[in-house]
């Protein structure tokens, strides 16, 4: 299930967002283009290989924490929209991973809330539409070496944006045809390497996302 990712309500912004809520999904931004061949599996969760808990686990175990407060500063709320952010970036390359592993079936219906700018959507619709009707399909999950914010822009309606540079590693990602031949790499294609991302907020109570992916092959890492 999609999770999401909900910056804390704000009374300008229930007022404003709802007005622009219908167009903000389809903003263009800046002049990056999103080249979804470079994106081959997914970058892992924190903890989503963890054993599920015990059903005989012991009464005095301690028990879990109680959610925070909601918060109210605009240092908390640069934080939690920050947290956001790069978690629902990696929600996108763990969902990008089970559409790939599984032959890119239902990939515009499992993806479509990930996307915030039409420029991606169409640009992934003829690669991933493609893949599905050869049945090409990949095994394995990419990773993330390190996730920094290169810029933060706050707004009072609730469509925050969040620039962020992340070092992604593919390889431990295989591309197979639909006979199960393992398609090899272009030889010198890099494996680890910088991408930056423009993860944009859908107003109160809706999602963040990625609205601009820029891979930088050139800048290994």
């Amino acid at each position: 299930m999609v999770s999401s990712a909900i910056t804390p309500k704000r009374t300008i912004a229930v007022l404003i967002g709802v007005a622009v809520i219908a167009v903000a999904a389809f903003a263009v931004v800046r002049s990056g283009v999103f080249e979804p061949e470079t994106v081959q599996g997914a970058i892992p969760g924190p903890g989503s290989s963890s054993p599920s808990a015990s059903a005989s686990a012991s009464p005095s175990a301690t028990p879990a924490p109680e959610p925070s407060a909601s918060p109210t500063t605009p240092e908390q709320i640069k934080a939690k929209n920050i947290a956001d952010a790069k978690a629902r970036l990696t929600e996108y390359y763990e969902t990008t991973a089970q559409v790939a592993n599984n032959g890119y079936k239902d990939w515009d219906t499992t993806l479509d809330s990930f996307y915030g700018n039409p420029r991606i959507w169409s640009s992934i619709g003829g690669v991933y539409s493609g893949l599905e009707a050869g049945g090409q399909y990949t095994t394995g999950e990419a990773g993330v070496e390190r996730v920094e914010v290169t810029k933060y822009t706050a707004d009072d309606a609730g469509f925050e944006s969040v620039e962020l540079r992340a070092c992604v590693d593919f390889r431990d990602v295989a591309n197979f045809s639909a006979d199960g031949t393992e398609l090899e790499r272009e030889k010198g294609a890099p494996t680890r390497y910088m991408f930056d991302y423009l993860m944009r907020h859908q107003g109160p109570a809706s999602v963040w996302t990625v609205n601009e992916q820029t891979p930088h092959p050139e800048q290994a890492c």
